[in-house]
């Protein structure tokens, strides 16, 4: 399971990031926390896939 955050940068970007490794930028807080979010709701459908058809 991925446990997506987000961090603000001073510039008013934001990244959002998990302990899988993945990040990105975004232009503002929002965005990222909208790309968090949809990052945990994929991995979750993803393993839930596997563990379907194993």
């Amino acid at each position: 399971m991925c446990y997506a955050d987000t961090t603000d940068n001073p510039d008013g970007t934001a990244i959002a990031h998990c302990y899988c490794g993945w990040s990105d930028t975004y232009p503002d807080h929002d965005a990222a926390e909208v790309a968090a979010e949809t990052h945990i709701r994929d991995a979750e459908a993803a393993e839930a896939e596997f563990a379907a058809t194993h």
